[in-house]
């Protein structure tokens, strides 16, 4: 009987540590997954615009390049800006320095595209121009 009852509590006890560690596993790959796909889309649609830049420099098509970089730039101002909130001093601190540098740039060499390129609309030029504006009268 002793025996019968030290077999089943092996067994129950080997089904836990099953259940455990399937848990566990199930848990890591549902992490990988949710970061995973984020990522690798991002990883896609910069290959794209690497692929886009690298064929209008080779074109000699220098002002559509800028543009898109100019694009490029104008959307990481705007995520940043709207997720600085929930970041730490440090982080902050140096988006205010980079949105600065821009803000300098910005005035010395304004932007001026005229191409056939897509525009990103006289909404999104004032927000950016806001976001660089109150960056630059931060750090007076």
């Amino acid at each position: 009987m002793k025996r019968l009852a030290l077999i089943l509590i092996s067994i129950v006890a080997a089904a836990v540590l099953v259940a455990v560690g399937w848990w566990f596993g199930f848990q890591q790959r549902l992490l990988t997954e949710a970061y995973a796909v984020p990522m690798v889309d991002k990883q896609l649609t910069e290959a794209a615009m690497l692929t886009r830049l690298i064929d209008n420099l080779d074109s000699g098509k220098l002002e559509d390049t800028k543009h898109l970089l100019t694009l490029q730039l104008d959307g990481h101002i705007l995520t940043i800006d709207s997720l600085l909130d929930y970041t730490d001093a440090r982080t902050r601190e140096s988006a205010l320095k980079i949105f600065t540098g821009v803000a300098e740039y910005r005035a010395k060499k304004p932007v001026s595209y005229t191409g056939h390129l897509a525009q990103a609309g006289g909404e999104v030029d004032a927000k950016i121009s806001s976001i660089l504006r109150r960056a630059k009268e931060q750090t007076k």
